[in-house]
């Protein structure tokens, strides 16, 4: 059965001869999927719509050159971790200590010599696996693979200061499996982890945008951020979330429900937060607005409302508004 090319490292070639990404392709057929590009803007392009694992890149192209499209790149979050080969018809030491400087992986002189190309080429993609590799386990929960409490933590305070900086609204959703530990009781922990991944396929399937983080917080609780969303849509995402397991219908002969289900703490930060008028002395301020919140009392304010919906019964949501703090007068 072919290899799904889907499963194979991306490399983008950039070169503004023809020639010289002909030569490379051949060097590198088979090593994963080739993209090109000619000249710098469609480089970054191509970059921007799918970034690519490698970056083979002339250093010396007329309009924008390749040093001027990595430093662009670097200064992208979703592309500033890509690696890149500088590839030039110039030996000249100054010239590759400044590519080395802006922080390339590799040098090549041209012309290319085929096999030096490809060995260097396998090194930098057994290296950029393993560092993806590294970068997972260290973001990402091991059992149900979505976000972990760290990364909950720097997203919900980066969300926290840009929906405050920008008055935007903001949702925080804590959840918690409904009688977890009987569950575990009465099926074992097997089961238990079976559960737990099928959650959290379910708050992934329920909050879809690139935007939406779907995190484990700990043990049987998670939380999803949901950044631009009021109450209404956190509301909808909740109910998604609800409907999607009680069609699971995942037996829980120890719940009162007969299946495994969820209770869901809503905290909303939108414009009734604030007011029209307060909203508007913040904006007019020459201060940034205050964010009078930290992670923990953010997410408090959303356990919360997990709470109450548990003291409600269980398998259902309930919500509360995240109000900023008033300053006190100077």
């Amino acid at each position: 059965m072919p290899l799904d090319a889907s499963l194979l490292p991306s490399i983008l070639l950039v070169d503004d001869d023809l020639t010289v990404i002909q030569v490379l392709s051949k060097c590198l057929s088979g090593l994963g999927r080739l993209r090109f590009a000619t000249d710098g803007e469609a480089a970054l392009r191509l970059a921007r719509e799918d970034p690519p694992d490698l970056l083979l890149l002339d250093a010396e192209m007329p309009g924008m050159s390749g040093f001027e499209v990595w430093e662009a790149m670097r200064a992208e979050p979703s592309l500033q971790d890509v690696p890149v080969i500088f590839v030039t018809s110039h030996s000249e030491e100054g010239m590759e200590e400044k590519g080395l400087a802006l922080g390339a992986a590799d040098f090549i002189a041209k012309p290319v010599r085929p096999a030096i190309v490809a060995a260097r080429v396998r090194t930098q993609l057994r290296l950029k696996l393993a560092i993806d590799r590294l970068r997972r386990m260290a973001t990402t929960d091991a059992l149900t693979q979505c976000a972990n409490r760290r990364v909950l933590g720097e997203r919900l305070a980066d969300e926290w200061s840009r929906a405050v900086r920008r008055m935007r609204p903001l949702s925080i959703l804590m959840l918690d499996v409904d009688h977890f530990k009987m569950f575990n009781d009465v099926y074992g922990h097997l089961r238990g982890d079976e559960a737990l991944i099928a959650v959290a396929a379910a708050l992934r399937q329920s909050a879809i945008r690139p935007g939406d983080l779907v995190a484990r917080y700990g043990g049987e609780e998670f939380a999803l951020i949901l950044p631009d969303t009021q109450q209404d849509g956190a509301m909808v995402v909740a109910a998604a979330v609800h409907e999607k397991l009680e069609k699971l219908q995942i037996e829980h002969r120890a719940s009162e429900r007969g299946w495994l289900s969820v209770s869901i703490g809503i905290a909303s930060f939108d414009d009734q937060s604030l007011g029209r008028e307060r909203a508007a002395t913040l904006l007019q301020s020459d201060e940034s607005p205050p964010a009078g919140m930290s992670v923990e009392r953010l997410l408090a304010i959303a356990d919360g409302a997990l709470y109450a919906a548990k003291q409600a019964g269980r398998a259902r949501s309930s919500f509360t508004r995240i109000d900023l703090p008033v300053r006190d007068p100077q």
